[in-house]
């Protein structure tokens, strides 16, 4: 086994979104299903119990191990509590992956970024996604190519037919990374993570600047000779208390990175000035 999949496993319990969840997590393991050798690491973020969940996931060939007992926790701590059990109890294994709910793989989806990470420097990689509106990320943002087709069929067609020999930057989930690595950063630190979301992935981007050396302009790859269906973003921004959990984030990324964190996040994120916008603000209450 070369790789382990983590998932934060979250079901909204609200009459109006909880069929919704479940239909993304039907869809999701439906397809997972497919490829070989899946093993996923799951956290179970609420709002069903172990034996619940046990029981949807019996459905599907494929094999799971269940940490957490229905507490919504935050995402980063979710998900370094799943790095820490497969550092724990699967250290031979060279790969961690950290899927959604709201994804869609076509079979063997891993296998080029796999290969890739294999014989380059890069520590981590992301497939190209298609969202729910049909854009592709990381390479165009805010331009749809159309209606994206919910029968699995037709997507496999579509996320087979965009695919590229091509190396771009940017970051998305999913995402691979090289355990020892990870590891070696430290994956999130949810002592300054306090909230359930938000900045996450700036958190662990850093970590990985860093970890490359700021004299390299490392910046996050995607290689597009995968994709992955991400609907992206489809039940974070219902929770309620979102504004919190993102400002007690952000002033834990402060914490953690220091201005100088939000001055090479701009650099991160070449399309977005907040961070440098941030960074100034930090200036000015010197």
């Amino acid at each position: 086994m070369e790789m382990i999949y983590t998932l934060p496993f979250f079901i909204r319990n609200d009459e109006k979104y909880c069929s919704y969840d479940l239909d993304l997590a039907h869809r999701c393991f439906s397809s997972l299903q497919l490829s070989d050798d899946v093993l996923v690491v799951l956290y179970n973020q609420g709002c069903l119990t172990n034996d619940e969940i046990e029981d949807f996931l019996s459905n599907y060939r494929i094999r799971t191990i269940m940490i957490g007992n229905g507490e919504n926790i935050g995402i980063a701590k979710a998900r370094q509590l799943c790095f820490e059990y497969i550092w724990e109890n699967y250290s031979e294994v060279p790969f961690i992956c950290e899927i959604h709910l709201d994804m869609v793989f076509t079979k063997n989806w891993h296998i080029p970024l796999v290969d890739f990470l294999k014989v380059s420097d890069e520590p981590m990689v992301s497939p190209g996604i298609i969202t729910s509106n049909g854009e592709l990320h990381p390479i165009n943002k805010g331009v749809s190519i159309g209606k994206v087709p919910m029968e699995y069929k037709k997507l496999e067609i579509l996320l087979n037919r965009v695919i590229k020999e091509e190396i771009w930057e940017g970051f998305v989930h999913p995402v691979i990374h090289k355990s020892n690595i990870l590891q070696e950063i430290g994956g999130y630190d949810y002592h300054f993570l306090k909230g359930k979301q938000g900045y996450e992935d700036d958190s662990i981007l850093l970590g990985y600047l860093y970890y490359m050396g700021t004299r390299t302009n490392w910046k996050p790859k995607a290689y597009l000779k995968s994709y992955v269906y991400h609907a992206s973003m489809a039940q974070r921004m219902t929770l309620q208390g979102k504004e919190e959990d993102f400002n007690l984030n952000l002033r834990g990324l402060f914490y953690q990175y220091g201005g100088y964190g939000f001055k090479f996040l701009s650099k991160l994120h070449k399309n977005d000035d907040s961070f440098q916008k941030l960074f100034e603000n930090v200036l000015k209450q010197l």
